[in-house]
């Protein structure tokens, strides 16, 4: 019994160090994501903040990223039942929704405003485990809750002067992505990660393809799809956020999330507009101002103090005694 505890603080913290890699790539598909959106727009001469770019990227984003997991995962492709298929769908819903939202209502407020509004899945995700899943956050991790959600206001400056609808679809995606956190910790313990992750990427996909037909110039862009794709701005980012963005970083996130406690899988996540900076700045030179800069070390500061206490609690652990069954 004694080794036990170190196997699983070992795996803890390879969960924790997956999920940060997740994260580096949801950063830079900011960059890949704005680029490649942008240029089906143009392609469809359509001004940029048009809802069918980025939602033609995710759907073929998505569309692919479930051929492509299948092939390369034998798990996806068997053992599905009935459950199986229930359990994806609820996954899938929760993924797409949100990055429907999200994406829909970037063009409707600003972009500082929406990053912000997104990061609230910070305050969601513990407010859901203290009242929905009844297993509320360590004291130090509230602690790190609100750093991170001040740091999170600092770095993107964001100051809304209204609530419209762009700032309510900001803040239906974030409580969207935060119960999709907590499904899949609640979910993918009892299933095939490989599986879960097809049952997503295919539900999303169906789900970005509805939506595209559903906007303005999207049914043509459908059909205008393999001249769209073949363009070098689009495929080129199109293929960076299928195999890093999609398969890399979900297909992390299913393995790896569910060994990880929901509120300290949300502060890791919160890191992401940090890599997303920084890539944005080596892609494209925009820096960020010395506020944002402050900003961004309080995310870091807050995942610290969290990861410190989780590592003295784990050494605890390990160094207790074992004790007999009464």
């Amino acid at each position: 019994m004694a080794d036990l505890p170190i196997n699983s603080n070992e795996s803890d913290r390879k969960a924790a160090l997956a999920l940060v890699a997740a994260t580096l790539f949801w950063g830079f598909g900011f960059t890949w994501a704005k680029i490649g959106g942008e240029s089906v727009n143009a392609a469809m001469n359509l001004p940029n903040g048009a809802y069918v770019g980025p939602i033609f990227l995710l759907a073929w984003r998505f569309a692919i990223a479930s051929v492509l997991w299948a092939i390369l995962f034998r798990d996806a492709r068997t053992g599905w039942t009935l459950a199986s298929v229930r359990r994806g769908i609820i996954l899938g819903v929760f993924l797409g929704g949100g990055l429907v939202l999200q994406h829909i209502g970037l063009d409707r407020t600003s972009e500082a405003v929406a990053a912000f509004l997104t990061a609230l899945t910070i305050v969601f995700v513990p407010l859901l485990m203290t009242f929905y899943v009844r297993k509320p956050p360590s004291a130090t991790q509230w602690i790190g809750v609100v750093m991170a959600t001040a740091g999170v206001w600092l770095m993107t400056g964001a100051t809304p002067t209204g609530f419209g609808i762009g700032e309510m679809l900001g803040l239906g995606a974030a409580a969207v992505f935060s119960g999709y956190i907590i499904a899949v910790n609640t979910i993918v313990p009892h299933e095939s990660p490989a599986r879960m992750a097809l049952g997503q990427f295919a539900v999303t996909g169906l789900m970005t393809i509805i939506a595209c037909l559903c906007v303005h110039a999207g049914p043509e862009a459908l059909r205008e799809s393999p001249r769209i794709v073949s363009l070098r701005p689009v495929w080129l980012n199109l293929s960076l956020l299928v195999v890093c963005t999609t398969v890399g970083s979900f297909g992390l996130l299913n393995f790896f999330q569910p060994k990880v406690d929901p509120t300290r899988a949300a502060l890791i996540y919160l890191v992401e507009p940090i890599f997303a900076a920084a890539y944005a700045y080596v892609a494209t030179g925009r820096g960020l101002s010395g506020i944002s800069l402050v900003g961004a070390v309080l995310i870091l500061v807050a995942n610290v103090v969290v990861e410190l206490r989780e590592a003295h609690l784990r050494r605890r652990t390990t160094a207790a005694p074992d004790v007999p069954p009464v």
